[in-house]
């Protein structure tokens, strides 16, 4: 069998950081990935070698992307970023679009997919949810209900037009980038899942599978297919 080094930006270096970034190696580890922690380095040379060697790319969640790089400044509700992620997670993603590589874009993830596409992001999304859209002490269990494009990919792995998802952002894209389109969105109308146009393998989701997958197992089989295009492209 072949074990596809699946690369995965760090997420921090704190307990907090090192537990979340678990239960993303988890899954994919579930799923019969190898993984390739990724630190913040984007000179040319970094971005290069990591695309040559890992098969495909996940993007987790995080803090906040700076709002200087989809054009705005920061307003109230915003929360603190990490420059040096946000460069490196741009950079990396632009790279990997262009090596055409398998992607999985979670939570932060499809935000700065949006942003690299030149979308924008709503800084705060608390006065208009309907449902709580930031509940970690809840993130293993689904929360409130989004829609499918049944013709997304997501829709077909799921294999409906219905479900409910947990929820960990505070944040949601806004405009949405050039070459992209809405797969799934929720009651109050956030955007929940992105695809880009004509491209390969690319799953974009704003609530979080990797805190679901124990306990719905069908929240597994996001990564278990990323894994398996990723084996794909390695055979």
């Amino acid at each position: 069998m072949i074990y596809p080094i699946i690369g995965i930006p760090l997420m921090g270096k704190g307990l907090f950081w090192r537990y979340m970034q678990y239960s993303y190696t988890h899954c994919l580890r579930r799923a019969g990935a190898s993984i390739q922690i990724l630190p913040w380095e984007a000179a040319p040379e970094a971005i290069a070698a990591a695309v040559s060697r890992c098969a495909g790319f996940l993007f987790p969640g995080g803090p906040d992307i700076r709002p200087a790089l989809y054009g705005q400044s920061a307003q109230p509700g915003c929360g603190i970023s990490n420059p040096a992620r946000d460069d490196f997670e741009i950079t990396l993603l632009r790279s990997a679009i262009e090596a055409q590589k398998p992607l999985f874009c979670i939570g932060r993830g499809m935000q700065i997919l949006n942003t690299a596409f030149g979308g924008t992001l709503l800084q705060d999304i608390k006065s208009q949810q309907e449902y709580p859209h930031s509940d970690f002490l809840h993130r293993a269990y689904a929360t409130h209900p989004i829609e499918l494009d049944p013709d997304s990919l997501i829709g077909q792995l799921l294999m409906t037009d219905a479900v409910t998802v947990n929820s960990l952002h505070h944040q949601a894209a806004d405009t949405i980038g050039e070459g992209l389109w809405i797969a799934a969105d929720s009651p109050e109308g956030f955007p929940e899942a992105l695809q880009i146009e004509d491209y390969p393998f690319c799953l974009a989701v704003q609530w979080h599978p990797e805190h679901m997958a124990y306990h719905t197992p069908i929240q597994q089989r996001l990564f278990q297919s990323f894994v398996d295009q990723c084996r794909k492209e390695t055979a």
